[in-house]
Formats: C-alpha cells, structure tokens, sequence
C-alpha cells in the first residue's frame, strides 16, 4: 500500500495529511499491532487551537490567582507555604508573558505549574491547616483554596488531550483555523 504523506510542522514531524493515493485503503497509523481498532480517544478530534490556547492560559491564570489569593488571606496551609504559593504564581506569571507573547508551544511546562499547585494542595492537607472551613478560614478563602487543585487538574486532563491528539492548541494548527 502506498501512502502518501503530506506536510510536516516540521522536519520529521508529524504529518498534516495522510492517506492513499485514491482515498479507498484504509491507514492503520494508530492502531496497534494485533488490534483491530485504534484507542477510543483517537477518533476525537477538536481542531480548534486558538480556543484551546486560550483555555490552556486560563486555567494558568486560574492557578496564579488562587495562589496569590491564598498567599495574601492570612492563613499559610502550612509553615512557610507562602513562599511555596509565591512561587506557582511567580510560574504562571511567567508561563502567561511567555504564551501571550511568544509562539512557542510551552503546554507542557503549565504541567510543571499544575504539579507545583498539587504538591502545596498536599502539604496543606497532611499538615493539617489548610485553609477549610473547619480550620478557621473564611468561604471565599476556602474555595480558592479548592480551586487551586482544580484548577491544577483539569490543566493535566487538557494537556494530557493536546499531547494525545484530541486538541490542537496554537501555533499549530493542523490545517484549521478558528
């Protein structure tokens, strides 16, 4: 079978088009030998990657506020966990100059940002004063205490679809604009 392979964001890179020379064979490309089928997720596809960019920044900007946030109400999760919160939003400060400015594609770096928010979620929790409601924190506290995790999770389920192939997040754009 002959397949044709056309376009490539870069050299040796993943193609932008595949398929064969009359469109009538089919392109085992993802699927596995001895399976009939590709993994489920490979038929999602969700050619949108200035919306995805932008989602992917939010959710940064999501995790640096709430850490900022929980940085400056008082109530540190744990013994010097100011410095800790200091730091991520110092992270996603960076990452969103760099996203907004830049075409580079720093997705997996957010993960970097995501995992710091996680590990300060739990040193709060095994410390035992996380900002909660029944430890002396306030709602509006406690929430963006909670968003700082999940905002950090759903960051991780976003990256993890750009990497697998179910989004597209800019500057590549695979032959779609939005």
């Amino acid at each position: 079978m002959n397949i044709i392979v056309e376009g490539a964001d870069s050299e040796g890179g993943i193609p932008n088009a595949v398929g064969t020379p009359n469109a009538t064979e089919d392109v085992y490309r993802h699927v596995k030998p001895g399976r009939k089928r590709a993994n489920f997720f490979r038929y999602f596809r969700f050619n949108l990657p200035r919306l995805t960019k932008a989602l992917l920044v939010l959710v940064i900007a999501a995790i640096g506020a709430s850490a900022v946030n929980v940085a400056l109400g008082g109530h540190p999760p744990f013994p010097h966990g100011n410095i800790a919160l200091w730091i991520v939003a110092a992270l996603a400060a960076v990452y969103l100059v760099l996203a907004l400015t830049t075409r580079l594609a720093i997705w997996d770096f957010g993960s970097m940002i995501s995992a710091g928010a996680c590990v300060v979620y739990i040193g709060g929790v095994v410390s035992g004063d996380a900002p909660f409601i029944w430890n002396g924190a306030g709602l509006y506290l406690a929430a963006t205490w909670n968003l700082l995790l999940f905002a950090s999770l759903a960051y991780f389920v976003l990256n993890w679809a750009v990497n697998f192939g179910i989004l597209v997040a800019w500057p590549k754009t695979q032959g779609f604009t939005d």
